[in-house]
């Protein structure tokens, strides 16, 4: 694949790179300009010091520019480099943030001395991307879902980040926002009594990482004890299919897991059309119709009650959000609104970069253990649905996700709908 040299890229939008940094026209942008040494120090007489923090997007597609948009609307953070192997996108994205266009990520990375990297990219380069860029020095990285497909990429991504101490954020997911945090704290506070029992339903094709990642965040994250699955319909289900015979879609995926603590869960992927969870206790439980999205709903038995049942629990005005729109307004830059998910991932992110600690949003972590959580499923149904135990001993193991998360969809969908949605991103 060829590269483009940075300084000529720089060169044609009338800056120049120097010495890892923008300078020029290139770097002029709304409230803060890219010029000093990388470290906040004064630049030349009269320009805005250096952002703290210099961000890099690997994937300039349809999700990276509001993932970078979240970090760029951060008073400590810049979107100065962004990477990708298609042209298009490159050149769109890149201008409307004046960053560095690099038209592959192993070039971005070794010219640019990035503090975070996002990596938006499909499925399958999604690995190589994240280990290049902590091997490349980042302090945090941020990356989409589904993870991986396999888990010995997962177990390459988590560790590659864990034996740096670099923080890995996964996935714009409910379960990263503040009502579901919130929620997660009140359950292990006992507001809905000992908890008992975790139901999820929800589509398959992302490797567990709505339903079952919530799940064991509901659970405490205990480890699992036993697995039993059953897969029926899926072409996958009996062995590995990759998709480049253009099929779609999956089966479903379904059993029980039953974790160390006692809890017990009952999952299920029957379609798109189901995507909810119950979080069941003694003395109460949390409802959301809809586990890829807001409204979450407390209820909780009277106190001194014995009675049983939904329709006799109280609901609770717990001050969880409703769900949220499907359209979003644009910000006062002009860009969509990246929406309170994002902004609650950047906020986290910057927290334990500048206070240290542990991330409180989806992580790498939780992601490789959903994954290997439906894996573990499939894996049992293959095996005359006999229970297993995790952690699974086999990491060659792969779940491929839905063909439009594997594959670029800009292939998948046409280039014209895919544009429009491009061009949508921002009102230039």
């Amino acid at each position: 694949m060829g590269r483009r040299p940075a300084q000529e890229d720089a060169a044609e939008q009338g800056g120049r790179q120097s010495g890892g940094r923008i300078e020029g026209a290139a770097g002029d942008r709304e409230h803060h300009q890219v010029v000093g040494d990388g470290e906040g120090h004064q630049g030349s007489a009269g320009v805005t010091p250096a952002p703290k923090y210099r961000v890099g997007l690997i994937g300039a597609g349809r999700a990276g520019p509001s993932r970078a948009r979240g970090f760029d609307a951060h008073p400590l953070c810049k979107v100065v480099a962004i990477a990708d192997t298609d042209p298009v996108n490159l050149d769109l994205t890149a201008s409307r943030f004046g960053a560095a266009p690099y038209d592959d990520f192993e070039t971005m990375l070794a010219r640019e001395a990035l503090d975070i990297v996002l990596a938006v990219l499909p499925v399958h380069p999604n690995a190589d991307a994240v280990v290049a860029a902590a091997e490349a020095g980042a302090k945090a990285i941020f990356c989409e879902k589904p993870l991986t497909a396999s888990l010995a990429d997962a177990d390459r991504m988590v560790e590659a980040c864990a034996t740096r101490g670099i923080p890995l954020g996964c996935g714009v997911m409910v379960s990263s926002h503040p009502d579901y945090r919130r929620a997660y704290q009140m359950v292990a506070d006992g507001e809905i009594g000992e908890l008992r029992r975790i139901d999820s339903y929800d589509s398959n094709g992302q490797g567990g990482c709505h339903g079952l990642n919530l799940t064991r965040k509901f659970a405490q994250k205990a480890p699992v004890e036993e697995v039993i699955g059953w897969v029926t319909g899926d072409p996958h289900s009996d062995h590995e299919e990759p998709y480049d015979d253009a099929k779609t879609g999956f089966g479903e995926v379904g059993g029980y897991l039953r974790f160390a603590n006692g809890v017990e869960s009952f999952h299920s992927t029957g379609g798109r059309g189901l995507t909810g969870m119950t979080v069941l206790g003694t003395r109460g439980m949390l409802v959301n119709e809809n586990n890829t999205s807001l409204g979450l709903r407390l209820f909780q038995a009277p106190e001194g009650s014995n009675r049983r049942g939904i329709a006799e629990f109280d609901p609770v005005d717990a001050g969880f959000l409703t769900s949220a729109a499907d359209e979003r307004g644009y910000d006062e830059g002009g860009w969509r609104d990246c929406g309170d998910v994002m902004r609650a991932i950047v906020a986290d992110t910057l927290r334990v970069l500048e206070e240290g600690g542990e991330l409180e949003i989806s992580t790498a972590d939780d992601l490789r253990h959903a994954l290997e959580m439906c894996v573990a499923l499939r894996e049992s149904h293959r095996q005359e649905r006999v229970p297993l135990r995790l952690p699974l001993e086999d990491r060659s193991l792969t779940m491929y996700p839905e063909r439009a998360r594997w594959h670029y969809k800009k292939q998948i969908i046409g280039e014209q709908v895919y544009m429009e949605q491009m061009r949508g991103q921002k009102q230039d």
